[in-house]
């Protein structure tokens, strides 16, 4: 009689042993496999872009891919954990759908809030501005974008416990993973590359594609010397589109995003040479249009403004939109100039560029804060 409460003392013990191990187990599989399904939809959304970047001398263009990608990974093994944890198929599958609209916003603002918050940290300055501002969308078409990962979700929500136990039965001892249940896990992750994949494609981040054509473009441009229209021809790319600054460009150079028009389906690339050359380059529709001299507008219209003296004829929009109070601020003081200023550019994000114009003497600086694109605006100046 004494034996056998021990013997099932035993067993009771070593069955909430294993149901420990297995619920342990369990968690651990929930975990894996919404970092798993957020890492497929990561790859497939900036894989490619960021692959494409990597090749290119751009100006930091891996801190919002690496944000948003870490995001949309920690917010799909958050809902792994959870779900499995609740066990109820209404909560998974809700869960999931929340999660999914979730990932859609974190691809759709990456290239413009993201990126924005980015360059925030990474210059001071322009703190609080738009660099990247996003186009207005009504919520419903984020989600038509997104309707591959919003179909994808909660599918896998729906099939997550059948999937999962699956998953569960087939490790190994001491909940060792073994092939075939790595297999069950990691099936879902080429569905969630493609879903992820589509979705950039419906947002349309041509950004990349963008600054990889000007890319193209400088180098089959720089030093040809033929005729760039016929290159142009052979080629598909409009290599004519440098032609007014192809004597000054260098082999050293660094590629930044100027900007997007999503109305106009344009994308703005800037490039800046070693040799100080300053060019704006527009491409529409995947379509090199133009590439110009950018400095003009900030430097001689500036000048013009400070000095009083008129743009010179040959200058055509050399002359950016200006205020009349900001205009009758800067002739005050143009007496502290005593000639034409000495202008810089001191940096620039997006569209917003900020310049710095000295007196010939140094003894007097102001710097001024232009924004847009076309047309260009100089917004302040402070002393």
């Amino acid at each position: 009689m004494a034996t056998t409460p021990i013997l099932n003392s035993n067993s009771s013990t070593g069955t909430l042993g294993q149901e420990d191990n297995r619920h342990a187990a369990y968690r651990k599989i929930g975990l894996l496999n919404g970092l798993f399904i957020g890492l497929g939809i990561a790859l497939g959304s900036w894989g490619i872009s960021t692959v494409t970047l990597s090749r290119l001398p751009v100006l930091m263009p891996y801190p919002s891919l690496i944000a948003a990608a870490l995001l949309v990974v920690a917010l799909c093994a958050l809902t792994g954990r959870l779900t499995v944890q609740i066990q109820r198929t209404w909560s998974t599958l809700l869960l999931w759908l929340g999660t999914a609209v979730l990932v859609i916003l974190v691809i759709s603002y990456q290239p413009t809030i993201l990126r924005t918050w980015m360059v925030w940290l990474a210059d001071r300055r322009f703190w609080g501005l738009p660099i990247y501002p996003q186009a207005e969308a009504d919520f419903y078409v984020y989600l038509l974008a997104g309707f591959f990962i919003l179909l994808l979700l909660v599918v896998l929500g729906l099939l997550e416990t059948f999937r999962l136990e699956g998953v569960l039965r087939e490790l190994g001892q001491n909940g060792r993973f073994l092939p075939r249940s790595w297999t069950l896990l990691l099936l879902p992750v080429p569905f969630a590359f493609a879903a992820g994949f589509l979705t950039i494609q419906f947002i349309g981040d041509t950004t990349a594609a963008a600054v990889s054509l000007v890319h193209q473009a400088i180098e089959g441009s720089r030093g040809y010397e033929g005729d760039l229209f016929q290159l142009g021809l052979k080629d598909g790319i409009n290599y004519s589109a440098f032609r007014g600054v192809q004597d000054r460009m260098t082999p050293t150079y660094t590629l930044a995003i100027g900007g997007e028009d999503a109305a106009m389906s344009s994308t703005f690339v800037t490039i800046t040479f070693d040799n100080e050359l300053w060019v704006s380059c527009r491409v529409i529709s995947g379509q090199l249009t133009f590439c110009a001299d950018a400095s003009p507008i900030y430097f001689i219209g500036l000048t013009s403004l400070i000095t009083g003296e008129p743009i010179p004829e040959q200058c055509l929009n050399c002359l950016p939109t200006v205020d009349e109070q900001l205009a009758q601020w800067l002739a005050a003081r143009r007496s502290q100039f005593n000639g034409p200023p000495q202008i810089s550019r001191l940096a620039q994000w997006g569209s917003y560029v900020l310049v710095e114009a000295a007196s010939q003497s140094g003894s007097y600086k102001m710097t001024c804060w232009f924004s847009g694109v076309s047309p260009v605006q100089l917004d302040s100046c402070t002393e």
